[in-house]
């Protein structure tokens, strides 16, 4: 019993340390960070769409405040997925554990997968409420080339979330 205390609260230092550490780095990051990422990001600036035509990507046309919006939306956007994430992580953790007991409970096992649930639909509310709230800032234009990205599967929000 002490050893699956042990290990709980291991797991829950190692996944403050982690989230803590992702919120660090993060800090650094502002309108410019794909200059930091170097040319591969420069590549994704132009999508083809359709019939063989280049649509400039969104964030080219972005101005100076929509850019410092932005910035402050993912910020915010990453610091609450890096703890949902951490909290997700942790309850399958214990799921882990408590299928490995040796009489395990039904009840108990269940109850966690529907925790685990609660978050990842949380996470899901969170994505979609911060792509409604990019739209928002964008004018017509902008949308169109958001939207695009975003049906095409290349998304607005391609690869953790970043757009």
């Amino acid at each position: 019993m002490t050893k699956k205390y042990r290990f709980i609260s291991m797991l829950i230092a190692v996944l403050i340390s982690c989230v803590s550490l992702a919120s660090a780095q993060m800090g650094d990051m502002g309108h410019d960070h794909a200059q930091k990422m170097g040319k591969m990001e420069e590549t994704e600036q132009l999508k083809g769409h359709g019939m063989g035509m280049e649509t400039p990507s969104w964030k080219e046309t972005l101005t100076e405040e929509q850019k410092i919006k932005t910035d402050k939306m993912h910020l915010e956007l990453k610091k609450a997925m890096s703890i949902l994430e951490a909290k997700a992580n942790l309850k399958e953790a214990e799921l882990n554990d408590l299928i490995t007991q040796d009489n395990p409970d039904t009840k108990a096992i269940q109850s966690n997968i529907n925790d685990i649930m609660e978050i990842k639909k949380e996470m899901m509310i969170k994505k979609y409420d911060h792509m409604v709230e990019m739209r928002s800032i964008l004018t017509p234009e902008q949308r169109l080339s958001f939207d695009l990205g975003l049906s095409s599967g290349m998304g607005g929000m391609h690869q953790e979330g970043h757009h």
